[in-house]
């Protein structure tokens, strides 16, 4: 028979787990189904930009939010999720492996980056490759550094690097650049960026870290260019074909969500990246997940006739336990 909880959380990064600890602290059966441990959290080596945390990465802020969830009492299993379906009195999730039953589904399966696709490209995966300019830039001031993407991607990386970095070669297939004019006309302004049309990477060099990029343009010609990083901004999958059947997906392939989490179906929440919140930062993911930990469990409670809670502040007097 298939396993039964009150909550399934689909997605162990940083919306996910935040999730499950909203979840789990509430004391009701709650499983969190995950590829992987963290997500994009593996692709930040150094991570200073999450409140109270200096210098840290993203792979231990991943452990350290695995171990609150399982601290209160959440499970956790390594699995891929194939198919959620409706089922009498709740849902069901099948898995490669098992099929579970639950009253309310949080959905954070994130997003994957496009890679560039090069021989080697993974060898210099945080060694100089990058695939968030808003999270890496900022260890690249006065540094030489190369962008190659796609669209808007590519402007507002170009954009902020040059801000920070000594010299950008903003590198694109096309003749001229597509996209906002107001970011084009800014771009053009830049004197630290370089334009390099009709070109393409089509090898990655260095010993340790990157070194140098080489370049193919439309006629072949191959040239070599020394850089300190290379920003690679073609875009992100997301996966929805396991749930896309229950809930409103936008034109950008993002779950829509209200701000309390909620999606289109009365059971189903969702949080982070794969939703269609403006910001796909680490902290608006973990605030994404609480919220949507928070009206998963509230939803359950009122399939019981319970009236849930409005916070996640508990002062215990005798054996009551307030919330605030």
């Amino acid at each position: 028979m298939a396993q039964e909880y009150e909550v399934i959380i689909i997605g162990g990064g940083p919306a996910g787990l935040s999730a499950g600890i909203f979840v789990a602290r509430q004391k009701v059966a709650c499983l969190l189904i995950s590829k992987d441990l963290g997500g994009q959290l593996n692709l930040i080596p150094k991570l200073e930009n999450y409140p109270g945390t200096i210098m840290s990465s993203g792979p231990l802020l991943a452990k350290t939010l695995e171990n609150q969830f399982l601290m209160f009492g959440g499970e956790m299993i390594y699995d891929t999720v194939e198919r959620v379906d409706e089922i009498e009195g709740g849902l069901k999730v099948k898995t490669s492996r098992s099929e579970y039953i639950t009253k309310a589904i949080v959905a954070a399966p994130g997003k994957v980056p496009n890679n560039l696709g090069v021989e080697n490209e993974q060898t210099f995966v945080n060694k100089g490759v990058h695939y968030c300019t808003k999270c890496d830039a900022p260890f690249y001031q006065g540094r030489t550094t190369a962008v190659v993407g796609v669209g808007g991607y590519l402007l507002e990386s170009g954009i902020l690097l040059s801000r920070m970095a000594s010299k950008i070669y903003l590198i694109y297939k096309g003749g001229a650049l597509g996209g906002d004019k107001d970011m084009i006309a800014a771009i053009e302004k830049k004197e630290n960026i370089e334009l390099v049309p009709q070109s393409s990477i089509k090898a990655l060099s260095g010993v340790n870290n990157l070194q140098s990029i080489t370049l193919v343009d439309n006629s072949g010609k191959e040239k070599s260019i020394l850089v300190d990083g290379l920003f690679i901004e073609m875009g992100s999958k997301i996966n929805l074909d396991f749930i896309k059947h229950l809930v409103k997906i936008n034109s950008k392939n993002e779950i829509e969500t209200t701000v309390e989490g909620k999606t289109t179906h009365p059971a189903i929440f969702a949080a982070g990246d794969a939703t269609s919140i403006p910001y796909k930062q680490i902290v608006a993911a973990c605030s994404g997940g609480a919220t949507a930990g928070l009206s998963a469990f509230n939803y359950v409670e009122k399939l019981k006739g319970k009236p849930g809670i409005r916070a996640d502040w508990k002062k215990t007097i005798g054996d009551t336990v307030f919330h605030y």
